[in-house]
């Protein structure tokens, strides 16, 4: 079995011969985006996973405290 990485997002590896990975499948079969709903006030920080963030943030104010740091 020959792996290559994923022409779509190019970070997964997929056998020779499939089209993209399982999470580029998924992602283009989902139909329904998170900002499709009214009620995306309270989205999850995607560094830490844990706190919630406003919709016009990056990440949430915990992460942005400890990244602040790191970057002195």
């Amino acid at each position: 079995m020959k792996y290559v990485k994923c022409p779509r997002c190019g970070l997964n590896y997929i056998l020779v011969g499939e089209d993209m990975c399982k999470v580029c499948k998924d992602e283009l079969n989902c139909k329904k985006s998170i900002f499709d709903d009214a009620d995306y006030d309270d989205l999850i920080c995607p560094y830490c996973e844990r706190n919630v963030m406003g919709v016009d943030e990056i990440m949430c104010a915990e992460c942005r405290v400890k990244r602040s740091r790191k970057l002195r």
